[in-house]
């Protein structure tokens, strides 16, 4: 190892959220069910260091990327700012 740290320069640690637990499931989760879902990982005493969302929290017709879908989450600002 010293001698590719010679060549290739130190490899930096990744961010603590990167090795933590992650939880992702393709589900049609609403904003209730995301709080829902953290507060049980909450009163089990579980580390949660990354949620992912996947892919049904989008419009389902007119997908563009970062269109929400107003019948899961009528406001995201808001269920982003509670994760937060």
């Amino acid at each position: 190892l010293h001698d590719l740290q010679a060549v290739g320069g130190k490899v930096p640690l990744l961010p603590r959220r990167n090795l933590g637990v992650w939880f992702t499931r393709w589900y049609d989760y609403d904003a209730a069910d995301v709080r829902r879902l953290v507060g049980e990982f909450e009163r089990r005493a579980l580390p949660l260091d990354v949620l992912v969302l996947d892919m049904n929290w989008h419009t389902k017709d007119a997908w563009t990327g970062y269109s929400f879908d107003k019948t899961l989450f009528p406001d995201p600002a808001e269920a982003l700012g509670w994760l937060r």
